[in-house]
């Protein structure tokens, strides 16, 4: 559904219905409806030319993988919600005083 999604969004981001995308891009609205439904895959780089039909860019970049915070996120997710709330407040008393000494 990524491709699906991206679609979808760039056109209604850009305030367009399908067949002004469609008159954009050179396609009938269907084969718009179509790809935002999911039920056809445009290649990666159909995908890039409708968004910029429809006036963006996609911008792509790789990044290490960072799995550092995961073990702090499953603490947090063990707690109740009014322990996560009392967690959060003695976090940010202790930020307080971080900032105040700065």
């Amino acid at each position: 559904m990524f491709s699906a999604d991206l679609i979808r969004r760039a056109r209604l981001r850009a305030g367009l219905t399908q067949a002004e995308l469609g008159l954009r891009f050179g396609r009938p609205p269907s084969q718009i409806a179509r790809w935002e439904r999911g039920e056809v895959s445009p290649s990666f780089e159909t995908v890039l030319s409708v968004i910029r039909a429809c006036g963006f860019d996609l911008t792509l970049g790789l990044a290490d993988r960072d799995e550092s915070y995961v073990p702090y996120i499953e603490r947090l997710l063990d707690l109740t919600p009014t322990e996560r709330i009392e967690d959060a407040l003695e976090r940010e008393a202790v930020f307080g005083e971080i900032r105040g000494a700065a």
